[in-house]
């Protein structure tokens, strides 16, 4: 694995090891491999810098890395690098005896210190990271620790711990604490360590859609990102969750969380079920979940598109809820429905509208390169298709008239989105209230071939026709806008590059509109440009580059999902 792109890490664990260049996101560092913490949304989540030492110097290095361990070469030296559980890291050498320096980042140490914790007959420094949210246990278990730095009044510069082994053995510890050591005195065991990290990843993997035989190391270091992206459940999150990444989107947005939840029904339901539910137990009062989430942090400033009846409907094929999920997902879901209905139908026509472009998720698509608010008929497709997964929950609870006023309600929906958001059977975008159309090419305008037959057979014929030969079909996939638009851009966000919940979601609708062989097809490009380019945020569409955050995990569970549907 090359941690350029994918961090080392563990699921449940806060703690990343990242090989990181120069000044990197304008952090004040050195090229190298560095510790980091995912907390907070992680605005500076550089902590330090892992240097193989001698003699009064750097040594240089190479390095490889698996799933369950990262080794840095010298000349004549190995440096093993493991976790020992989600909150602890371990550091031994083998070979000739070198130092290992821990070196904190300079630029942004805001209070950060190191002082000796009282622990018998060791010594243990605690670093205590104020701007970063967090505060580290550090010694060695074998060979010395010692660490320097220079106060300056109310916080110190040039923080360093020193690792030296003895005896040509060196065996040290960083373990993450939340508010003091505990006083817990472990002895850990690194091959043991090694091991349960092994088996830990490989029972996450086994867990994953199956693919065939040609996408299976993709899939396993898709696995890999998956698994490694799971923080713990801790502060304001309730319960375990994927991040979208732990590079620097470290965060669960509240619609990319739906694509992983998807992957994880296949054969790890309770995973699933939580990744599904984890903004609606933030969710408010009047039924809006949190755009953004993270373990110490909520962001209401945007919302999300309502892909969430969608998703739970893909998952409950392949996935039992008990009743007392049903019940949650019926009251959960219905609110998410209801705020919609209640608070973005300004000019009461009868069907929704986005504020901005981040509340689609499609941040700066070209649908919205007029001033919101814009009626799209991606929205009122999602909204139709979650009143419809609400009558589903209704009549697995029993409740009959429930379930007749939600098909009612998608039925008036679907209706009132012919009205406005197509014109001669082609989508459009409007803006609300004056109901004017938007030029927009945009691809989130084919969204609606979600509801296959239930399309009025010219419009469906349109949408594919539209799809197949409206200038958004590339070697790779589907283009987000057309790359023979004047407003395309190769590394434009959604102003042309291929994402993977467009993909997905485009690919049920042809599904469900009888495209057997096109869909396959799309899958096919799709599938090839991640073996190819990895699991990045989003991909250049015509040379299928990787772009953004380059370990985005609805990559890897796009990429999963549909090699198992299409391909297994």
């Amino acid at each position: 694995m090359n941690i350029q792109k994918i961090p080392f890490s563990r699921a449940r664990s806060y703690m990343a090891l990242s090989d990181l260049e120069e000044n990197y996101r304008n952090g004040g560092n050195q090229a190298g491999i560095h510790l980091r913490t995912v907390r907070g949304g992680a605005v500076s989540s550089i902590i330090a810098q892992i240097i193989p030492w001698s003699e009064g110097r750097a040594l240089p290095y190479i390095y490889e890395a698996t799933p369950e361990e990262l080794i840095l070469h010298t000349q004549k030296t190995e440096i093993h690098v493991c976790f020992a559980d989600d909150k602890t890291l371990l550091i031994k050498t083998e070979g000739e005896p070198i130092h290992v320096m821990l070196k904190c980042v300079p630029k942004h140490p805001f209070f950060h210190y190191i002082y000796e914790i009282p622990c018998r007959d060791e010594i243990r420094y605690e670093l205590n990271c104020f701007g970063q949210e967090v505060k580290y246990l550090i010694w060695a278990q074998e060979g010395k620790a010692e660490m320097t730095q220079v106060w300056e009044g109310c916080t110190a510069k040039d923080n360093q711990v020193l690792l030296t082994p003895e005896k040509g053995r060196l065996l040290a510890v960083i373990r993450e604490v939340f508010s003091s050591w505990d006083g817990v005195e472990v002895k850990y065991q690194y091959e043991e360590s090694l091991k349960r990290t092994a088996a830990d990843f490989d029972e996450f993997a086994r867990k994953m859609p199956s693919v065939p035989q040609r996408y299976e190391e993709t899939a396993r270091i898709a696995s890999y990102v998956d698994w490694s992206a799971i923080v713990a459940g801790e502060q304001i999150l309730p319960r375990d969750t994927m991040f979208m990444s732990k590079n620097w989107m470290t965060n669960i947005w509240a619609w990319d969380h739906v694509f992983n939840a998807v992957a994880l029904a296949y054969h790890n339901p309770q995973a699933a079920w939580d990744q599904w539910m984890i903004p609606f137990d933030l969710q408010d009062v009047t039924g809006l979940i949190p755009d953004t989430t993270n373990n110490s942090k909520l962001d209401w400033n945007y919302c999300k598109p309502p892909v969430h009846g969608w998703a739970l409907h893909r998952m409950m094929k392949v996935m039992e809820l008990s009743e007392e999920q049903l019940a949650k997902a019926y009251d959960k879901l219905g609110k998410w429905t209801e705020w919609w209905l209640n608070y973005r139908d300004r000019d009461h026509d009868g069907i929704c509208e986005y504020y901005h472009g981040y509340d689609s998720g499609w941040d700066n698509a070209t649908a919205f390169a007029e001033q919101p608010p814009v009626e799209l008929p991606d929205l009122q497709t999602f909204l139709i298709l979650q009143m419809e997964t609400m009558a589903e929950l209704a009549e697995k609870l029993g409740r009959t008239s429930a379930q007749q006023m939600w098909l009612k309600r998608a039925d008036t929906m679907k209706e009132a989105m012919l009205k406005y958001c197509f014109a001669d059977d082609q989508p459009i975008a409007i803006h609300a209230g004056s109901h004017e159309r938007i030029p927009t090419r945009c691809l989130i305008l084919y969204m609606p071939v979600l509801l296959g037959e239930r399309l009025p057979e010219e419009i469906r014929k349109s949408l594919v026709e539209g799809l197949k030969n409206g200038g958004y079909l590339t070697d790779h996939g589907f283009a987000t806008e057309p790359p023979e638009s004047p407003f395309y851009e190769a590394d434009g966000y959604w102003r042309g590059p291929i994402w993977a919940p467009s993909t997905l979601l485009l690919l049920d609708g042809l599904e469900a509109c009888g495209e057997h062989e096109f869909a396959k097809d799309v899958a096919e490009r799709f599938c090839n440009m991640v073996k190819n380019n990895g699991y990045a945020e989003n991909f250049n569409a015509l040379t299928g580059e990787g772009l953004r955050d380059l370990a985005y995990t609805w990559t890897p569970s796009v990429f999963l999902t549909i090699a198992h549907d299409y391909f297994k």
